[in-house]
């Protein structure tokens, strides 16, 4: 079997070379983040795949095991954590989880439930175990104050970069953007993913079709002129909701706009006011030499735009980590989804240091 956590492409893009005969279970969440990245993605295809669908209290049947997958918090909705029952105990899987999101509960909800469990087993992300932390540790709620701050106290346009499928971070743009009685500009393929999230009930999403604050940026493509035919089908579904860089450019102190790296050169036809705002809500850069970093810099150093690091990890920190661990106790720990697992070992005596494509066995 294969079962995906959420629905980030290091969890799910290895489904394109996956057997179609194996069975796929998906979170419902999970899967219509996958259709939207087929069909609004250039090169994304994983391939024709009967689903199994499933959500928190759901228990799958596969062979011998019996799998319970379990909300947790993570920078996508839809993440699960999984209780695998097998004959030699039970098994615990995180998938990837934090703690400091709008949605904690969920996590603790999992963190009891595998207590409970007294796993003989647990298969641990670690994307944070480290010696030290070289970024700070923010939460959702941080960075949802720091932008109505930035928002409120401003009479220029704000941009924001953000992650795509985090829609926890759209959403704290969107409450920061509504209270300055702004309006949120988005691009059309962030108005498609929020269109195919209305289709999940347990997500809280506003329609951008139907939303006032909402308003879809369509950039000039082959006319120069905004002509239906220069867009895709998908993209003309928004086309309502239409503004474009004039729109942009004389509308600035009423408007919080995304922008991503590939929609810098946007900049050159919005012309922004010297000292507007750039929020840069995405990890800070690994190193000083990072040169999307040095290119991003460029850009607003050119349109003088006044550069914000907001962002709040999908991930628990070292001690968010150990004090899940403690709370588990599992007799075994696998550590995965790190570069530290040596920094497990050092904590935990139980730590199996893994190698790729190596069985290991729990009796």
């Amino acid at each position: 079997m294969q079962s995906f956590s959420h629905a980030h492409f290091d969890h799910i893009n290895h489904l394109q070379f996956l057997d179609p005969e194996i069975p796929v279970y998906a979170g419902v969440g999970t899967k219509l983040f996958m259709e939207c990245m087929e069909e609004t993605g250039f090169s994304c295809n994983y391939g024709n795949h009967a689903f199994n669908l499933f959500r928190t209290g759901d228990k799958l049947k596969v062979g011998d095991l019996t799998v319970e997958p379990i909300h947790v918090d993570h920078s996508i909705p839809a993440a699960y954590g999984f209780i695998i029952e097998t004959s030699a105990g039970n098994v615990v899987y995180t998938g990837d989880l934090r703690r400091h999101g709008p949605r904690s509960d969920l996590t603790e909800d999992f963190i009891q439930k595998a207590k409970a469990a007294d796993p003989v087993a647990m298969i641990c992300e670690g994307t944070r175990m480290a010696r030290t932390e070289k970024h700070k540790n923010i939460s959702e709620p941080d960075v949802k104050k720091h932008a109505k701050q930035v928002i409120g106290n401003t009479d220029k346009i704000v941009f924001a970069s953000r992650y795509s499928r985090d829609i926890d971070r759209f959403n704290s743009f969107y409450a920061a953007a509504k209270k300055a009685n702004r309006k949120l500009v988005i691009t059309p393929k962030a108005a498609y993913l929020l269109t195919k999230l209305q289709d999940d009930r347990h997500l809280s999403v506003p329609d951008p079709l139907k939303d006032s604050n909402i308003l879809v940026y369509y950039k000039r493509k082959k006319s120069g002129n905004h002509d239906d035919k220069d867009y895709f089908l998908w993209e003309r579904t928004f086309m309502d909701k239409m503004v474009t860089h004039d729109y942009v450019h004389k509308n600035q102190k009423h408007l919080v706009m995304d922008l991503d790296f590939y929609q810098f050169t946007e900049l050159i036809d919005i012309k922004p006011e010297s000292g507007s705002h750039f929020i840069h809500s995405m990890s800070e850069p690994f190193s000083e030499e990072d040169i999307e970093d040095q290119v991003m810099h460029n850009w607003l150093e050119h349109f003088k735009l006044e550069f914000h690091q907001m962002h709040a990890s999908g991930h628990m920190n070292k001690e968010n980590l150990c004090d899940m661990i403690d709370t588990i106790n599992p007799r075994i720990l696998f550590p995965i989804h790190t570069e530290n697992q040596m920094l497990f070992k050092n904590y935990y005596a139980n730590t199996q240091l893994i190698q790729s494509a190596k069985e290991y066995r729990l009796v």
